[in-house]
């Protein structure tokens, strides 16, 4: 399974049409769990962010989570720390389900050649079907990518559906950026945001940030 950040593998023992046997593993190893030994556990929060670009933030808040428990402090969080730490999280939540399924599993199922011949006025749209007609004019699909290698099957939705998914593709581009801005504003950057830390948030709220 490709369109994840890591690597996946499922082995299934089929038999006569019934699965009779599936087995999930997990076959990257990063070695998180070694290069934080010796570490200031306080450095927890940012190293474990690294594990991932598209959701970093999960990994940030558990290891401030854990620290909170470490240093006896977890029922003693402000407020405003706490709904930091949720709205950080929340924003990136927003994030990280937009990528994943538009940007990286939408692909597999959503057949994007079916706007080379749109003739509608979407401005989405037809920015996608010129950069099709570009890169069959000039005979490489490989400028098509993202949308190229692409998944060479029956992708099962008619051509109207198909457009529209599309153009919600390019729509999700800009959700998502208004979901990290929404992170960035709280927690200094996104992704591997700096303003979670054990005991709350680095950040404070203020009236131009919530406006």
């Amino acid at each position: 399974i490709t369109r994840i950040e890591g690597h996946l593998k499922i082995e299934a023992t089929v038999d006569g049409g019934e699965v009779k046997d599936a087995k999930c593993v997990g076959t990257l190893f990063r070695g998180f769990e070694i290069f934080m030994k010796d570490r200031d556990p306080r450095d927890a929060v940012h190293i474990t962010q690294r594990i991932c670009g598209v959701c970093p933030t999960s990994h940030g808040t558990t290891a401030a989570l854990n620290l909170d428990a470490a240093f006896g402090v977890a029922d003693k969080i402000p407020n405003n720390g706490r709904i930091l730490r949720n709205l950080i999280q929340g924003a990136n939540y927003i994030a990280s389900h937009i990528v994943h399924f538009y940007h990286l599993a939408a692909l597999d199922y959503v057949d994007v050649t079916e706007v080379a011949d749109y003739d509608g006025t979407d401005p989405e749209l037809l920015k996608v079907k010129d950069f099709i007609s570009r890169a069959l004019a000039a005979g490489d699909m490989f400028m098509l990518a993202p949308f190229y290698p692409r998944y060479e099957g029956d992708y099962r939705l008619p051509k109207k559906v198909a457009q529209a998914a599309v153009a919600h593709y390019v729509e999700a581009l800009n959700m998502r950026r208004l979901a990290h801005e929404l992170s960035a504003i709280y927690s200094g950057r996104m992704p591997h945001s700096v303003a979670v830390v054990a005991g709350g948030v680095t950040s404070h709220p203020s009236i131009d940030s919530i406006s």
